[in-house]
């Protein structure tokens, strides 16, 4: 008595195939990572946490004096607005657009060691109600921005495994 098995290899070389081209070309997939990590370091910045999902300082009292909505950097949502990522070949890169933004970014992320204020076009500062020709500024605490934390990388590998089964899945229709 004999039992002869073949082994069809046509659909696992497709699959194969598939894969090394995603693979080869991950700009698709890098696009797919960098949406997943946009919004959730975005979610971070408006719930006012790090990339670890601890709660940042608090604003200073003279801050919140002023009554701005979030904050002075949430004052205009620009700097959140300027926040994107870009995929260029097999890289992808998160971060801040503008020269202002970036640098206001820098500030908040690493924060600053105590600086004068000095008014660049008029006489006098306006801050809490009063006018200065200058402020000390006491310096900004670190509020990171941006990182990479344990959970995004969990998100990263199911980015990953839902973009791989999708290209599976098509190769299985």
């Amino acid at each position: 008595m004999q039992i002869d098995i073949t082994f069809q290899d046509k659909h696992l070389k497709q699959v194969f195939r598939a894969v090394a081209d995603e693979i080869a070309s991950p700009e698709q997939m890098l696009g797919s990572i960098g949406e997943s990590l946009l919004r959730v370091n975005k979610d971070r910045h408006l719930d006012g946490k790090d990339p670890d999902g601890n709660e940042w300082e608090p604003l200073a009292a003279s801050t919140l004096k002023e009554k701005r909505k979030g904050g002075p950097l949430n004052k205009t949502g620009e700097m959140l607005q300027s926040f994107n990522y870009q995929v260029t070949s097999n890289t992808l890169t998160l971060g801040f657009d503008g020269q202002r933004n970036a640098q206001l970014a820098i500030w908040h992320h690493e924060g600053t060691d105590p600086y004068l204020i000095e008014p660049l076009n008029k006489k006098a500062l306006s801050f809490g109600g009063g006018f200065y020709k200058k402020v000390n500024h006491p310096g900004l605490p670190s509020r990171q921005l941006v990182g990479f934390s344990a959970a995004d990388e969990v998100l990263v590998g199911e980015v990953i495994d839902d973009h791989l089964t999708a290209i599976i899945n098509r190769i299985n229709s």
